[in-house]
């Protein structure tokens, strides 16, 4: 079972690589794509860990980033 502390090193990792992924897919300065990131409905689903989004694949929640975008 995973402490806390690792499963919010889990989100802060997911937040960071989905930010990545909009800097260098979409062009985003690093402030575009954080703004991006901590408005959208997608982080506050990574932030509930009931949902289990800090455990999938990045693409599978960057893929739910995109929908929102």
């Amino acid at each position: 079972m995973l402490t806390e502390g690792q499963i919010q090193c889990m989100k802060e990792d997911m937040t960071a690589s989905l930010a990545q992924i909009l800097i260098e897919e979409r062009g985003y300065s690093m402030e575009q794509a954080l703004d991006v990131v901590y408005n959208s409905v997608t982080f506050r689903n990574l932030q509930n860990t009931a949902t289990g989004y800090y455990y999938q694949s990045v693409g599978y929640v960057y893929d739910d980033l995109q929908k929102e975008i």
